[in-house]
C-alpha cells in the first residue's frame, strides 16, 4: 500500500475534536448508526442518495477525503476494474479501517490537515469525494472555501467534486432533527452553525463553472465540475 503524511500544523481545538471523535469504538458501529439510523431517521436522507452519487461521480483516479470506514468506496461501482484510490484524513483510525476494507483496491493513503494546502499533485485525479465531512469542518462558508479551492486544483480538467453535508439552516427539519443537532453542537462534533444551501452553492461557483446543489430533508447533496 502506498501512503504519505503531511504532518499537519498546530490543530484547532475544534479540529482536534472532530478527529479524536472517531475512534475505533466509534467506527465499529457507524455504518449501521450513522449511515443507517441517522442518515434516514434524523437527517431524512438514506444512504443509497449518497451511494448514487459516488456511482455516477466517481472516476478511476478518486481521492476520497474523509472516507471513514470506506462504506461507499466499499459498494461504489467504478467506471473501470481496477481504480486508483487515494484516501486522506486527518484520523490514522478512519484511514486504518478504510484501506484495510478497501484492500482489494490497494489504496494509497495520506493524512493531512483539510484546511491547510493538501500534499498531493495538481490535476491528478478524475474526481474527489467530499462525504459527510463539512459539517464537521470549523468556519463559515468562506473557511470552508478554502477545501473547494484545493478539490479543483487537485482535479484533471473536466474532473468532479462531488459529496453530501448536514445543513443547520435554511432547510426543513423536525423536532427530532432540531434537538439531535443542537445535540452535536453542544458536544462539539458538528461545526455547521449558520450552514446554509445557498451558502454552499455560492462557494462552490466561485469556484467550480458548473455547480449544482439538491437538498434532501436537512443534507446537501453536491456536485460540481472544473
Amino acid at each position: 500500500m502506498r501512503t504519505g503524511t503531511s504532518e499537519p500544523g498546530a490543530l484547532d481545538a475544534r479540529t482536534r475534536h472532530a478527529q479524536e471523535a472517531y475512534t475505533r469504538r466509534r467506527l465499529a458501529v457507524y455504518d449501521a448508526v450513522v449511515l443507517g439510523l441517522f442518515c434516514s431517521a434524523v437527517w431524512r436522507c438514506p444512504r443509497r442518495r449518497m451511494l448514487r452519487l459516488y456511482e455516477r461521480a466517481a472516476g478511476p483516479r478518486h481521492l476520497d477525503v474523509g472516507p471513514g470506514t470506506g462504506y461507499f468506496l466499499d459498494r461504489c461501482r467504478f467506471p473501470v476494474e481496477r481504480p486508483e484510490i487515494t484516501l486522506l484524513d486527518l484520523s490514522e483510525e478512519c484511514l486504518e479501517m478504510s484501506a484495510r476494507r478497501l484492500a482489494r483496491y490497494a489504496p494509497a493513503t495520506c493524512r493531512a490537515n483539510l484546511l491547510e494546502p493538501l500534499p498531493l499533485p495538481s490535476g491528478h485525479f478524475d474526481s474527489v469525494g467530499l462525504n459527510l465531512v463539512l459539517h464537521t469542518v470549523p468556519g463559515g462558508w468562506d473557511v470552508k472555501g478554502a477545501v473547494f479551492a484545493e478539490a479543483a486544483r487537485v482535479l484533471r480538467p473536466g474532473g468532479t467534486l462531488f459529496g453530501s453535508t448536514v445543513l443547520a439552516t435554511g432547510v426543513p427539519m423536525n423536532a427530532l432533527t432540531r434537538r439531535l443537532l443542537a445535540e452535536q453542537h453542544r458536544r462539539g462534533n458538528f461545526q455547521n452553525q449558520g450552514d446554509d444551501p445557498e451558502g454552499l452553492r455560492r462557494r462552490l461557483r466561485a469556484v467550480f463553472p458548473d455547480a449544482r446543489v439538491v437538498v434532501r430533508g436537512s443534507v446537501a447533496l453536491f456536485r460540481a465540475t472544473v
